[in-house]
């Protein structure tokens, strides 16, 4: 196999990494990962949208995003590992999605910079569960900018995804002033009860409607109709949406939802 493998996935062709047990894997299997994750995403995406996408990966949500907004909407999408960032530029550019623009950087609540696990793409890893450090780490790593929401400047603003692998209250707290001025709906991965408790003290003063979605990693109608199971029956991810005053959630959401 290619270190860097070629797949047909729900949104076009991607190179995927070779080594990467769960978000590659999944693609090269089923066409998608997360399904049911990026379908909400999506309904909840309006066309000529203006959207960030933090903790891109190889941009399948970023393409599937592009899509949904299409030329007269943008995608800006941000990634800090290496060997992610060279391929969600390289999707991108394969799927001629020149309204997207990757930005290689992790997001927080100050400007500096962090070290990043530096990966192998051919061995055995997680790459969609890889911390960048603040404080140093073994083994090899690479040093990049830590940037915040609102130093990006945006002039326009209508949802973030947020999936950073434990700095998501951080992303929030350093995009205050970006929500204050635009109101843009919120999909921020959620790891642990203490960082939802966190977000929820940032979002309720500023009025957010808060609801835990859950969904599964696996359906059984993905692209490819593979049956065969590559996680256990309950792996899947937990997101809380946060709806400005004015949003309201559309019926028929897959997963399971909580309001909070």
């Amino acid at each position: 196999m290619p270190v860097f493998p070629r797949v047909e996935t729900r949104f076009g062709p991607m190179f995927t990494l070779q080594g990467d047990t769960v978000i590659g894997r999944s693609l090269r299997l089923y066409g998608e990962f997360a399904g049911d994750e990026v379908d909400t995403i999506l309904t909840l995406t309006r066309p000529e949208d203006h959207v960030l996408d933090l903790g891109a990966n190889i941009g399948f949500h970023s393409l599937a995003l592009a899509r949904r907004v299409g030329q007269a909407g943008r995608v800006t999408a941000v990634e800090p590992q290496r060997y992610c960032f060279q391929l969600l530029c390289a999707n991108v550019t394969l799927n001629q999605l020149p309204w997207v623009h990757c930005l290689r950087a992790a997001v927080g609540d100050a400007a500096g910079t962090c070290r990043v696990p530096l990966n192998d793409p051919a061995h055995r890893h997680n790459a969609g569960a890889t911390r960048v450090s603040l404080d140093g780490e073994d083994g090899a790593t690479d040093t990049v900018p830590l940037i915040t929401v609102d130093s990006l400047a945006l002039r326009r603003c209508d949802l973030i995804k947020v999936d950073t692998e434990g700095f998501e209250d951080r992303v929030i707290a350093g995009g205050l002033g970006t929500l204050q001025q635009f109101r843009p709906v919120l999909c921020i991965e959620v790891h642990d009860r203490e960082k939802l408790h966190r977000l929820q003290g940032l979002l309720s003063p500023l009025g957010y409607g808060l609801t835990l979605h859950h969904t599964r990693f696996f359906r059984p109608g993905n692209p490819q109709r593979e049956g065969a199971q590559i996680f256990t029956p309950t792996a899947g991810g937990s997101a809380l949406i946060a709806l400005p005053p004015g949003r309201t959630l559309p019926d028929g959401l897959p997963g399971e939802l909580r309001p909070l």
